[in-house]
């Protein structure tokens, strides 16, 4: 079974259309295929044609549900055809987010979940929200690959490099690491600036990008609005040809082939943007996190790190010019270095991390 994660924290992208109609054209090729809507908004619910009201329990109950007497998924999922599923959201999953972060293994709940129907699916599709929160971090533990869809035009690299090193940051702590592939989507062949943030695209993701093209088409919109996946609105148009072919190039992809070495698919730590360098550290159970490195002068309360939507990923953008830089985390008292960056220098008091930039 093959679990797909679709994320993008950046808003219209194509994040739910991709989920609905990766989904639904899996199906459309005799594939069974479970689609999980893991965005409180409900989108991918309501593009599949359900609104609030018409199911009683979504995936909100199997999360919540005591770990005692654990819900079976079998009474949530919603057969839509002979070859598609839905396992249906709600707004109230938004407030499941501070209740997980209060539990241990917090970031296990939807693979305890999904583990129920391991063999009775051959993709389970996961439409996850549009932020880096504990609900998206249960679906990068759970899921085989992430397919990132970026629209094209302006801005739209921007938190890509945040978002990448989030799903390191998971790959870190996986026997099995996650195969990322970025799918460009809403592409304007016409445009100088759709071609030219696809090469850009093409060289950030290092060539793991889809062959096939989401292109702007009014259908696909047409179908979301009306409840129906492409598959049942408009087989004649661009958008069910290039979700099929998505389908087909997904089909095609084996997991062990696309997933890069471990040491190719990783991204430096930190990360080096134009915004500056991305500090991050991974501590669910810490309470203060700081930076503490020669360009602050070993100060341990200058630069503090935030805890990211309380997911125990902390993280702060330092602007830094070109040179080399040591550096080491202040955390909850104690001196930790850097344990994703395997560049160390001993000195007379221990070990430091350092980054070069230049």
């Amino acid at each position: 079974m093959r679990t797909i994660a679709i994320m993008n924290q950046k808003g219209g992208c194509g994040k739910t259309t991709t989920t609905i109609n990766l989904g639904a054209c899996l199906a459309f090729l005799e594939k069974k295929v479970l689609v999980v809507d893991l965005d409180p908004q409900a989108h991918a619910t309501l593009g599949l044609g359900l609104n609030p009201g018409d199911y009683s329990k979504s995936i909100y109950d199997l999360l919540m549900g005591r770990e005692n007497a654990p819900m079976a998924i079998e009474q949530v999922i919603i057969h839509l055809n002979e070859n598609l599923s839905l396992l249906p959201s709600e707004i109230m999953l938004s407030a499941a987010e501070p209740i997980l972060l209060q539990r241990d293994h917090r970031e296990q709940y939807l693979a305890g979940v999904l583990g129920q129907i391991q063999d009775r699916y051959e993709f389970i599709i996961i439409d996850c929200p549009p932020n880096i929160g504990i609900l998206t971090f249960n679906a990068l533990f759970v899921c085989t690959e992430a397919i990132i869809p970026i629209e094209s035009g302006l801005f739209s690299l921007h938190g890509l490099a945040k978002l990448l090193d989030t799903i390191n940051i998971v790959n870190l702590r996986r026997a099995d690491k996650i195969a990322v592939t970025a799918l460009a989507t809403m592409f304007d062949r016409r445009t100088r600036i759709a071609h030219e943030s696809l090469d850009e695209l093409k060289k950030y993701m290092a060539g793991n990008v889809f062959e096939t093209l989401i292109n702007f088409n009014i259908k696909l919109k047409e179908a979301s609005s009306l409840g129906k996946p492409i598959s049942d609105y408009a087989m004649n148009s661009t958008g069910f040809d290039d979700y099929l072919s998505l389908a087909r190039e997904v089909l095609l992809l084996k997991k062990q082939s696309r997933a890069r070495k471990k040491e190719e698919q990783e991204f430096i730590r930190p990360v080096i943007t134009k915004d500056g360098v991305v500090f991050t550290y991974y501590s669910p159970k810490a309470n203060k996190v700081y930076v503490v490195a020669d360009f602050n002068d070993w100060k341990t309360s200058d630069t503090p790190m935030e805890n990211v939507d309380g997911t125990g990923v902390w993280q702060t953008i330092v602007p830094l010019p070109s040179g080399r830089y040591e550096y080491k985390f202040f955390v909850d008292g104690q001196w930790v270095s850097d344990p994703d960056n395997p560049n160390k220098i001993e000195n007379e008091y221990g070990e430091n991390s350092y980054i070069e930039i230049k």
